[in-house]
């Protein structure tokens, strides 16, 4: 028979973590080492006052099962015997229950944790747009996982990057398409497009005429008659006001500020109707004070400040025979004997004709 071998014993007391006795063991005296790791231990021969010194640490292992990625273990009366076993082992820990948690990378890094690289393959998934036409799309690298989301779908999938392309009637027999049938449908008239405002001036648009102005007993009288020129006329200024500018200057052109402010007057054409043409008169009689020559200048304007039509710019001669002009500024024609002599409004309209007839013949 062989030597029975006696293993040394020692008793040993277990504490709480307030140093209360909760179990009293008689253990191998080589298990002492283990029990010390995990428990607070206190051998019966040893003295309380010289309890070897505890530590709160925290150990962060890898934990697939975990959402974070990893685990954690609190031990709040950690040996140093206890510690230095953890790190022979490689664990990651760290003293005291208030520290930063260490991100997944770092414990990963740690542990030399490599994540595994996944199984993809080459597949193109055929489908349907819209309108039943035949799509398709390639993955180059598609997981087991992306592969059996696609089939939970239902999608018609081809492995390889390279494939027949089924047939279309293939395609939508897979997805159940039918093709639907046109419903009758109402021809929806063409819209009638709304009218755009275009407050373009085509200059001139109008053309003025001045009627019998003469400068006597110190007033300057006269009348000017507006027509519009259907060539340039912009519909978009029927019934829209425009501005008649009347101003009395020296014959060099120098304004008269004794003679008051220039006068305005409000000018609206209203729309056509062929074969006549609306015409504006406008009526002067306006005070020369003592000055026995003056300029007359008379503009048309629209509210916007733009010319409309060609300014009538003339002189006027106190006592001189009454002038008709008419646009550009530099004709002006002295009115005849034979036109002042004129019977009536037909007569003086005849010679307006004439005038007018005339003048076009010298431009």
């Amino acid at each position: 028979m062989g030597a029975i071998t006696i293993m040394a014993t020692v008793t040993i007391n277990i504490l709480d973590s307030n140093g209360n006795v909760i179990d009293t063991k008689e253990i191998d005296e080589s298990s002492l080492a283990v029990y010390q790791q995990y428990y607070n231990v206190q051998t019966l021969e040893a003295e309380p006052t010289t309890q070897e010194p505890t530590f709160q640490i925290m150990v962060y292992e890898l934990d697939d099962s975990k959402p974070s990625g990893f685990k954690t273990e609190y031990f709040p009366q950690a040996t140093i015997a206890f510690q230095q076993s953890l790190i022979s082992q490689g664990k990651l820990f760290y003293e005291g229950n208030q520290h930063q948690v260490p991100t997944l990378e770092f414990i990963q890094n740690h542990y030399g944790y490599t994540a595994p690289i996944a199984e993809t393959k080459q597949i193109i998934v055929f489908d349907l747009d819209n309108n039943g036409q035949l799509t398709s799309q390639y993955y180059a690298t598609a997981t087991v996982e992306f592969i059996q989301n696609l089939i939970s779908q239902n999608k018609l999938i081809y492995e390889g990057s390279q494939v027949e392309t089924p047939d279309l009637q293939f395609v939508r027999n897979h997805y159940g398409y039918v093709e639907p049938t046109p419903e009758p449908t109402t021809p929806t008239p063409e819209p009638i497009p709304e009218p755009v405002d275009n407050p373009t001036v085509n200059y001139p648009m109008v053309s003025q005429l001045g009627v019998e102005f003469e400068l006597k007993n110190n007033r300057v009288t006269g009348r000017v008659v507006l027509n519009k020129i259907t060539s340039n006329w912009n519909p978009f200024y029927n019934d829209r006001n425009l501005i008649s500018y009347f101003e009395l200057r020296t014959p060099n052109g120098i304004a008269i500020s004794s003679l008051g402010q220039i006068k305005q007057n409000i000018v609206k054409f209203p729309p056509s109707q062929p074969p006549l043409l609306p015409s504006q008169e406008l009526t002067f009689d306006e005070s020369a004070e003592n000055y026995k020559a003056l300029q007359v200048r008379i503009y048309l304007w629209t509210e916007d400040n733009i010319a409309v039509a060609e300014p009538l710019v003339f002189p006027v001669k106190e006592d001189s025979a009454p002038i008709d002009v008419v646009n550009p500024s530099d004709n002006r024609i002295q009115r005849d004997d034979w036109l002042a002599k004129g019977v009536g409004i037909f007569g003086g309209l005849l010679g307006i004709s004439l005038l007018l007839t005339g003048n076009k013949k010298l431009t």
